[in-house]
C-alpha cells in the first residue's frame, strides 16, 4: 500500500523586506554606481517612476533586479525639490523661485536616500559595502513598524 506524501507550503510573506537609509551628499546615480562598485552589484535607472501623491513630483530610483539569483533591490532617493512657479514676472535682482523639499516617506525627513532590499541578498554583507563607500556620512536600518511604507511597498 503506497502512502501518498503531501506538502504544505507556508504562507510566503510578499512584504517582507528590509530598508537601510543612507545619508550622502552625493547624487543618485553617483550612489548607485558607488554600489555596483563596492558591492559588485547591478543597479541601472528604473523605467518605473515614482511620484509624490500629492504633487506628482519625481523621485530618482534605481533597480537591481536578477532573476537567475532571486535578487531584488532597490535604491531611492528620498528628497525631492518642488519648485513653486508664482506667475508674477517681476524682473528684479533678487527674485529667487519658491522651493519646497518633499520627501517620499514622511517620517525619514533626515535621510537622502532609501535602500529597500526585498531578496537575494544578505543585508549584513550589504551593510559592510555601504560603511566602506567615502561619501556616506551615515546610514542605518529604521524600525519599519514606525514608517508608512505605501509608496514603496510595490516596488
Amino acid at each position: 500500500m503506497n502512502k501518498k506524501k503531501r506538502y504544505f507550503l507556508d504562507d510566503i510573506n510578499q512584504e517582507e523586506f528590509n530598508l537601510i537609509c543612507i545619508n550622502s551628499n552625493c547624487e543618485s546615480y553617483r550612489l548607485a554606481y558607488l554600489l555596483n562598485m563596492g558591492f559588485n552589484s547591478r543597479f541601472i535607472k528604473s523605467k518605473e517612476e515614482v511620484y509624490h501623491n500629492k504633487y506628482k513630483v519625481k523621485f530618482q530610483s534605481f533597480e537591481w533586479n536578477d532573476r537567475i539569483k532571486g535578487v531584488s533591490c532597490y535604491l531611492f532617493s528620498n528628497r525631492s525639490l518642488l519648485v513653486v512657479d508664482s506667475g508674477e514676472k517681476v524682473g528684479s535682482l533678487f527674485d529667487i523661485p519658491k522651493t519646497k523639499e518633499l520627501y517620499l516617506i514622511e517620517e525619514l525627513i533626515d535621510v537622502d536616500y532609501i535602500l529597500k532590499i526585498n531578496s537575494g541578498i544578505n543585508t549584513v554583507s550589504l551593510v559592510k559595502a555601504v560603511e566602506k563607500i567615502s561619501e556616506v556620512s551615515y546610514f542605518y536600518q529604521p524600525n519599519l513598524s514606525q514608517i508608512n511604507l505605501d509608496l514603496i511597498i510595490n516596488f
